[in-house]
Parts: C-alpha cells; sequence; structure tokens
C-alpha cells in the first residue's frame, strides 16, 4: 500500500453519499458499422427503380467489442450479487468475509486515531472500493493513470463524500485504494500504482 493513507473521517455531507452507494450509474458506447456510402445497382439498364442496398455486415473487430462489453456486463453482474449489497441505496453492511476483514481494519484504523466509527462510515468504507472493483472490471481489469483520474473526477460518491474538500478526496481515494485489496485483489495493484502515480493530483 502506497504510504500516502490517510485515515477517512466522515463527515455529514457523507449519508448524502450513503444513501447513494448502491446506485452505479454506467454509460457505454457500443462501436457501431457506418452505413455503406455506395450506390444502390439497377436491377437492369432498362429499369428505373434501384434495388435497396444491402444492409452492411458487422466487422470482426465490432463483434468482438459487443462480446467483450457483454462479458463485462455479465462479470460485473456476477461480481454485484457475490457482494450481497443492496441495489436501491440503502446503507451498506459488511457481509462476505473480505467485507468484514476491510470494515474490521479500517475500523481500527480510524477509532485508533481518535475518531468514532458508525453505520455510516461502514457503508462509505464498502461502497467506494465496491464502486472501484466494479470500474475495473467495465475496463477490462485495465487501470492506469488516466482510467484512475477519471474515475476519481466523475464519482458522485467521491464528491459526496469529500465536498470537494482536496483533503477529505485524498482521504476517500486513499480508502477506496485500500478497500480493493478486500474487495477485488487481483485489481488492487493496478489501483495502487495509479494512485501513486498521481501524486495526488486528479
Amino acid at each position: 500500500m502506497p504510504s500516502r493513507r490517510f485515515a477517512f473521517l466522515p463527515s455529514p455531507r457523507a449519508l448524502t453519499a450513503a444513501a447513494a452507494a448502491g446506485v452505479l450509474a454506467l454509460s457505454l458506447t457500443a462501436c457501431t458499422t457506418a452505413p455503406s456510402t455506395e450506390g444502390a445497382q439497377r436491377i437492369d439498364a432498362s429499369a428505373t427503380a434501384e434495388a435497396p442496398t444491402p444492409e452492411p455486415s458487422e466487422g470482426a473487430e465490432d463483434v468482438a467489442a459487443d462480446e467483450g462489453m457483454a462479458a463485462a456486463f455479465a462479470e460485473r453482474d456476477r461480481f454485484l450479487a457475490d457482494q450481497q449489497q443492496p441495489l436501491d441505496g440503502s446503507p451498506l453492511v459488511a457481509k462476505t468475509p473480505a467485507q468484514i476483514e476491510l470494515v474490521t481494519a479500517q475500523r481500527e484504523y480510524v477509532e485508533s486515531q481518535g475518531a468514532t466509527w458508525d453505520a455510516n462510515a461502514e457503508s462509505i468504507t464498502l461502497a467506494l472500493p465496491l464502486d472501484a472493483c466494479e470500474t475495473s472490471i467495465l475496463n477490462g481489469h485495465a487501470i492506469d493513470v488516466e482510467t484512475f483520474r477519471a474515475h476519481v473526477n466523475s464519482s458522485p460518491l467521491i464528491d459526496a463524500v469529500s465536498g470537494g474538500d482536496p483533503q477529505a478526496i485524498e482521504g476517500a481515494v486513499s480508502m477506496m485504494v485500500f478497500g480493493t485489496r478486500f474487495i477485488c485483489p487481483d485489481d488492487a495493484a493496478q489501483w495502487e500504482s495509479a494512485w501513486s502515480e498521481t501524486d495526488g493530483v486528479y
């Protein structure tokens, strides 16, 4: 784990984030084949009606992209089901062994800093890495600095939790990255590496 780990102390504004934790808005643009620009062929020299232009066939790259996207969404759905968390905006509570281990570690750290732990802190502790792990899945498990920054800057959860305060943003990011070690450990190294490379500049 990078050395820039901070204790994350939830603010009252974090209640809004917890309520929205289960709502993960996703927007992916599918690849499409451009329509043919060739004119329709005439049936014969004397015909005045044109035959309909055949629909362009989907290229191999487009098919592969569509299949890859479908596979990513299917993996995302399995991931969410395995996490056993509500998707209706209800507060999150640790359920799986990995989630319990994460919450225990974060609670011990927060309390060691003299702060108070509560249900809201638990919900946010879970929501941040769950969101990051979903981003990993939908990006083919390839997280670099650009993807990392895009995630941080577009996350309504991080925005609501931090209120735009730079120190609070860094605290939320540190919790998110730390949490990937438990929620999606195979992707954690990429999140940690990308976080280190940003040097706190998002």
